[in-house]
């Protein structure tokens, strides 16, 4: 007993991560398990590709729908909803030959496989694998099917210099505009090779799959009003995490300018990582694996030198993929603060806008590091 107590003592952010990392498994995993495919996300990951192979527009939110109506339940009707760009296409068709519940097993054990190894190559030594990757967030990811860890792994490639992974990454918007900033910091050929990327997946996929317009047509009348939509987004109360659905169009402005002024002073790969759930008006829960990740290191790192009131922000951020069951509202204050936090620990680089042009100046690690 007196060994564990002194070990605890020894090793006293990692014995915190422990404890998090437990009562994260012990509220997630026991809700964990794969139901009827139509109430799964991935269900439009699988399905889209067949109605296109079928002649059906998957952004045409009725003729879609009543597509898969002649497939599925009509008692418990499933979300037909297919929100991403026809690129996308590529990542889902060859999946989609499988049977559903085999291309849902495959889905998750390659997105897993790659945010696993891409997290790994970027955490400290010392820190255990499996509580960084193995958040919260994460499982609630591989429970909905949703792309997250897959995005969230070329995210970090992205950050790392990969401009192919950064063009991959416009698959998903919403993480790839803040990862754009990061390729830049590491040159201007990956940002070259992001674009040319980009624009060979669009050029590819308008000649493969067509639907470009409609997409765009889809995602800025239907998908954007879901988000302000009181009525359609009740389900969003307790899985979304950004400002715009807690708090609506001016919450949301509110929220953007702030964490903008605070993201430009210290700008990373896990402050850029945590802003996305503050200057982007879409965002769920089980798409934070890589800023749970950014939390984890930030407590593993700096416990140590941080007061206790930045402790507490950095565990509950953490643990906002749970807390956000509990209402929206209450994560977009916690990340505020975990950005603040981040920001005054994390070395990165201040974005300062002088006679006409953008200044880009180092911040270096102002506390110390993690000594094992």
């Amino acid at each position: 007993m007196k060994a564990a107590v002194r070990w605890v003592r020894t090793h006293e952010s990692l014995s915190l991560l422990i404890f998090l990392w437990l009562m994260g498994m012990a509220y997630t995993l026991p809700t964990f398990g794969v139901g009827a495919i139509w109430d799964s996300d991935y269900l439009n990951y699988w399905f889209a590709p067949r109605a296109v192979r079928a002649g059906i527009n998957p952004y045409d939110v009725v003729s879609y729908r009543n597509y898969g109506l002649s497939f599925f339940p009509k008692g418990n009707p499933p979300q037909f909803n297919f929100t991403y760009p026809p690129h996308s296409l590529f990542l889902f068709w060859p999946l989609s030959y499988l049977s559903a519940y085999v291309s849902y097993a495959v889905w998750d054990a390659l997105s897993l496989t790659a945010f696993y190894f891409a997290a790994k190559r970027v955490l400290p030594k010392g820190l255990p694998t499996l509580i960084a990757v193995l958040s919260p967030a994460t499982v609630l990811c591989l429970n909905f099917g949703q792309t997250s860890l897959l995005a969230g792994a070329l995210f970090l490639m992205a950050a790392g210099g990969s401009g192919v992974a950064a063009g991959l990454l416009t698959f998903k918007p919403q993480l790839g505009f803040l990862a754009a900033p990061l390729l830049l910091l590491k040159g201007r050929k990956p940002v070259f090779v992001a674009v040319a990327v980009t624009i060979f997946l669009i050029i590819a996929s308008q000649l493969a799959f067509g639907h470009w317009k409609d997409f765009l047509d889809h995602a800025g009348e239907y998908q954007a009003g879901q988000i302000f939509d009181e009525e359609r987004k009740n389900i969003w109360y307790i899985i979304g995490t950004t400002p715009a659905m807690g708090y609506g169009r001016l919450g949301f402005a509110i929220y953007l300018i702030v964490a903008t002024i605070v993201l430009s002073r210290n700008f990373n790969i896990w402050t850029a990582a945590t802003a996305t759930f503050l200057i982007s008006p879409y965002g769920f829960h089980y798409d934070m694996s890589v800023a749970c990740v950014g939390f984890v290191l930030l407590i593993y790192s700096y416990w140590a030198r941080m007061p206790l009131w930045q402790r507490l922000i950095a565990s509950l951020a953490y643990l906002a993929p749970i807390i956000v069951q509990f209402g929206t509202w209450w994560v977009p204050p916690i990340m505020l603060l975990g950005l603040f936090v981040q920001t005054q620990c994390f070395p990165g680089v201040q974005l300062t806008w002088k006679r006409g042009r953008i200044v880009i100046a180092a911040v270096n690690e102002r506390q110390s590091l993690h000594v094992s």
